[in-house]
């Protein structure tokens, strides 16, 4: 025969089976809130990341073609000047140049590969590929070499009637892409 003890435990048992169904049916749905949040948020400061890498190279690449658009009207003021073989209003410009923010040095190079002109006056007439080895000066267009981290060195071609008769080299510092 069956006690009234028995009849007892029954269902203690059944509801003990279920309070800890229940516990750990709540426990998992606590854990997956807790790490969806953590991986959602995980997932927008990768996004965000992603999204200042891409803005600070536009950024560059946009100082890059205003350094292009500035480079022409340059090289057509010393091209004048050159010509005329007047290294002192040359250097007039450079010096004027040095003193506004972002320039570093700036050189003119013969077509030789000698520096004629440099606001760095221990570089002049020294070899230019002695201090910057691996730069193309041959090139008839614009180019640029990154030199440190947020600086690059544009080379600027200076062109006669029928013949490239400088070098203009320039090293500019980058603006830091300020974001809130």
């Amino acid at each position: 025969m069956k006690n009234s003890t028995d009849l007892q435990e029954i269902p203690q048992t059944k509801s003990s089976i279920w309070n800890r169904f229940l516990l750990i049916t709540i426990f998992l749905v606590i854990v997956a809130l807790v790490g969806g949040i953590f991986w959602t948020r995980y997932q927008g400061e990768q996004k965000q990341q992603q999204f200042t890498e891409r803005a600070e190279i536009q950024y560059i690449d946009m100082q890059r073609q205003e350094m292009k658009l500035f480079a022409l009207p340059l090289a057509w003021s010393v091209r004048k000047e050159l010509m005329r073989f007047n290294y002192e209003q040359i250097d007039e410009y450079f010096n004027a140049l040095i003193k506004r923010k972002g320039f570093g040095l700036i050189m003119l190079v013969d077509p030789s590969g000698t520096i004629k002109v440099s606001t760095d006056r221990k570089l002049q007439g020294s070899p230019f590929s002695r201090s910057y080895p691996g730069m193309n000066l041959g090139s008839s267009e614009l180019v640029f070499y990154p030199v440190q981290q947020g600086k690059s060195m544009f080379l600027v071609p200076v062109m006669g009637l029928n013949e490239k008769i400088g070098t203009i080299a320039f090293v500019c510092t980058y603006q830091e892409l300020m974001l809130p």
